[in-house]
């Protein structure tokens, strides 16, 4: 029985009928191969925020099929080099809803470094069927070296695929969308669902819009690290960009009134428990911009008047 992608989406958004309801849940029960947890764990990662209800459904059927590969995964999740944390897992999805970077340490000696308000999700055969991961937001990835267990990252329009190596992945720093990849040691392809495959070197960062042509140039590592080592920093970066990474590191809505904002460029370093309001306001300072919180969740940046 095959069923198409698109009623899979609007199972998983709770916009399907009665009918394709029923349909899925009857694929899911005849289902039974390994790549059907790939396929769900895809699908449901290009959902943005999918609604509680919808996941409790999603993850209730998954586990019905995937009753006999799906087992307790242990890995550690560290705080601070002297507190760790033994956490067994009956799902495949890591959440960081913190505002601190969190490492998480898997079977397989691989450590994953996650920015906060990020996740991401794994196979639930991974490290005996493959090593695939997705990511929406930003992480830093040191893999174990496995040559017969090949490691794919996925993000909503790129893979990159390495043997063993360590290098950073952002799906939600760039204003227009971009995927960012950077090398920091050894060697990794970066594949689009167009075909395109780049090999990168050290020191090396591919930069890519949907439907753009990627874009490779070098990169400083304390900048794009910067989470990792508590800090922010921006180096003459564009204000449409910087408050496109603060809105992810700091989960607040940050809108530009005027989008011609967004071309002016801030430098600054701030620590990270530096307050949003209190870096905002150094930023639109330099600029002489006013910037106004209008509740809890949101902040907006206009031109003084």
């Amino acid at each position: 029985m095959n069923i198409s992608k698109s009623i899979l989406e609007k199972y998983f958004k709770g916009t399907c009928t009665e009918e394709e309801q029923l349909l899925v849940e009857a694929y899911l029960e005849e289902k039974e191969h390994p790549e059907l947890d790939a396929v769900l764990v895809n699908t449901w990662m290009e959902v943005n925020n999918p609604p509680a209800r919808v996941f409790k459904l999603w993850y209730a059927a998954a586990s019905a099929v995937a009753a006999s590969v799906i087992g307790i995964l242990c890995f550690f999740l560290v705080n601070k080099p002297a507190q760790t944390a033994t956490i067994a897992l009956a799902t495949d999805t890591i959440y960081n809803n913190s505002n601190k970077a969190k490492l998480y340490k898997f079977p397989d000696g691989s450590e994953i470094w996650l920015n906060a308000n990020s996740k991401l999700a794994f196979n639930t055969t991974y490290n005996k069927q493959g090593r695939e991961i997705w990511l929406q937001g930003e992480a830093l990835f040191k893999v174990a070296s496995q040559s017969d267990q090949p490691f794919n990252v996925h993000t909503r329009h790129l893979t990159t695929q390495v043997l063993g190596t360590t290098f950073q992945v952002a799906t939600n720093n760039l204003a227009d969308g971009s995927i960012q990849v950077s090398l920091l040691e050894g060697k990794v392809a970066v594949t689009n669902e167009n075909g395109f495959t780049k090999i990168l070197h050290p020191g090396e960062m591919l930069t890519h819009a949907l439907n753009d042509r990627p874009v490779i140039k070098p990169f400083d590592s304390n900048e794009i690290l910067d989470w990792k080592n508590d800090k922010i920093i921006f180096n003459k970066t564009s204000l449409a960009d910087a408050v496109t990474r603060l809105s992810q590191r700091f989960n607040k809505e940050i809108v530009l009134a005027d989008k011609t904002l967004g071309t002016k460029k801030v430098s600054g370093e701030f620590k990270i428990n530096t307050s949003v309001n209190e870096i905002l306001e150094a930023l639109v300072y330099v600029h002489n911009l006013d910037l106004k919180k209008t509740n809890d969740h949101t902040f907006l940046i206009n031109i003084k008047k």
